[in-house]
């Protein structure tokens, strides 16, 4: 689930879906954010992946503790993401930080020439539905994730990469526990 909600429906209406997906025991990987995300946090059924940038996430808690990577532990520490499995903190062109269960990550990325941005968000959505789907660990999940986002990136056109940089972009991104 990506983007922000259409105009009309209710602010929960992402934690309904994730309700329907849930009991159906299917994983979701949710991408928003302000009070669509608010709704999610504060229902009983989670997603299995949420993906905020830093923005996002200091707009969430109303706060800004999110200036170094002990900082950001502790946000993600925080009670309200209980349940979720993955939170996945974009850093935009300094990679990510990432919490699954109690491990936390950090992604260093290659810089790149961007094109154009727009849908590299989603592209690491899919990147990381991808991973899940195929049980890949959770260095190859996070790699995965940020190739294709940065691989969205260098194309003038919204949701096309080039898969034949995929692997040399792969090579390139450095995985870390933190």
């Amino acid at each position: 689930i990506s983007g922000s909600l259409p105009a009309g429906l209710p602010v929960d209406y992402y934690a309904s879906l994730i309700e329907i997906a849930r009991e159906a025991g299917r994983k979701v990987v949710l991408d928003s954010s302000g009070k669509s995300l608010e709704a999610v946090l504060h229902s009983k059924f989670k997603p299995t992946v949420i993906k905020p940038n830093r923005e996002e996430l200091s707009q969430l808690l109303g706060r800004d503790d999110s200036a170094d990577f002990e900082d950001l532990k502790e946000v993600l520490k925080d009670s309200l993401f209980e349940g979720i499995e993955w939170i996945i903190v974009s850093l935009g062109g300094d990679g990510a930080f990432a919490k699954h269960g109690d491990v936390f990550y950090k992604v260093d990325i290659q810089k790149i020439e961007v094109v154009n941005p727009v849908g590299s968000g989603d592209s690491t959505v899919a990147g990381i539905a991808s991973a899940l789907y195929h049980q890949e660990d959770d260095q190859a999940l996070l790699t995965k994730a940020n190739v294709l986002g940065m691989l969205n990136a260098q194309e003038a056109t919204t949701g096309h990469i080039n898969i034949h940089h995929y692997d040399d972009l792969y090579q390139q991104i450095n995985v870390k526990e933190v």
